[in-house]
């Protein structure tokens, strides 16, 4: 958390919706050292906010279902990723294309964002702003930041824009990687990709197409490209995700091998979680002139 303490008291205290909290209070059962959160209780919604990669960790409108998975076996360590909610990976998606040998998923979900803003809309939602700052570094040769806006009511507004600072063109691929639950993996759809060509992780990125709505038997990863359509998990709970300029779809779940390898997944959790995610990955990256500012939004919602 890079906030001042005066300061973040500044930006909280006004607010009886907001409070300073930690994982180990939250989640006493978790792994890790422990890292700060933020509890957010409306009359319309229950959420948790964490400071590092400001991930949204728990959704829940009032009166519904959770709208996000986040492991039982989460590890809340200062660093590390956080397994569930909607992690950001920026300022690449997956395996960096250009350096193999770079961690996964770029370093943004694992660095603190600094609270620039905490509101209540007159409408009865809340509105949380974070931003991050990143320097050239040697993992990124660009200097850039990010702002991330949640709007959070009977919905949960994703509002997430990439500014680049330096003075060259700007390779940025990202993801809001969100996990939702499942009662049944082997019941549950997505619908909205049913013909679409999608490129087969599992396969290195072999071109294919899916034939009827996506199901999750085995392990899934999946990118579609070029989606503009708004999507609905069709189970329990029922979950549609809309968006604006997140041109890729990326579908993904371990299978029960690799959730058994997995230490902050484990043996059997696989089955009660699926991630729909959107951003602009692979050739639908971002290439951000320098001074350039680019967003893009999603929306979860149970219908």
């Amino acid at each position: 958390m890079i906030n001042h303490p005066d300061t973040l008291n500044r930006l909280i205290a006004p607010w009886s919706f907001a409070k300073l909290n930690n994982s180990r209070a939250l989640y006493p059962q978790a792994q890790g050292s422990g890292l700060p959160l933020l509890t957010i209780d409306t009359d319309l919604c229950h959420a948790v906010i964490a400071f590092q990669g400001a991930q949204l960790l728990e959704f829940v409108p009032k009166g519904g279902k959770p709208l996000l998975w986040l492991s039982p076996n989460c590890a809340f360590t200062p660093g590390k990723a956080l397994r569930g909610g909607v992690p950001l990976c920026l300022p690449w998606f997956g395996v960096n294309r250009r350096n193999p040998e770079l961690p996964k998923h770029g370093f943004a979900r694992n660095r603190d964002w600094e609270l620039t803003r905490l509101t209540q809309l007159s409408d009865g939602h809340c509105q949380i702003s974070f931003k991050l700052d990143a320097p050239a570094n040697d993992q990124f040769a660009h200097h850039f930041s990010a702002q991330l806006t949640l709007t959070l009511g009977r919905n949960a507004h994703l509002a997430l824009s990439i500014t680049n600072h330096s003075a060259d063109t700007m390779p940025c691929s990202w993801a809001l990687h969100s996990y939702h639950p499942v009662a049944s993996l082997a019941d549950v759809r997505v619908d909205g990709l049913a013909e679409r060509e999608y490129l087969d992780n599992l396969e290195n990125l072999a071109p294919k197409q899916l034939h009827g709505n996506l199901a999750f038997a085995g392990e899934v990863d999946r990118v579609f490209p070029n989606v503009e359509c708004t999507l609905t998990v069709l189970g329990e709970p029922r979950i549609q995700l809309s968006h604006d300029n997140c041109p890729s779809v990326i579908t993904w779940n371990p299978g029960p091998e690799n959730a058994r390898k997995i230490g902050d997944i484990g043996e059997g959790e696989e089955q009660h979680f699926i991630c729909v995610e959107r951003g602009a990955v692979l050739d639908e990256e971002w290439l951000l002139a320098p001074g350039e500012n680019r967003s893009g939004w999603l929306e979860i919602s149970a219908v």
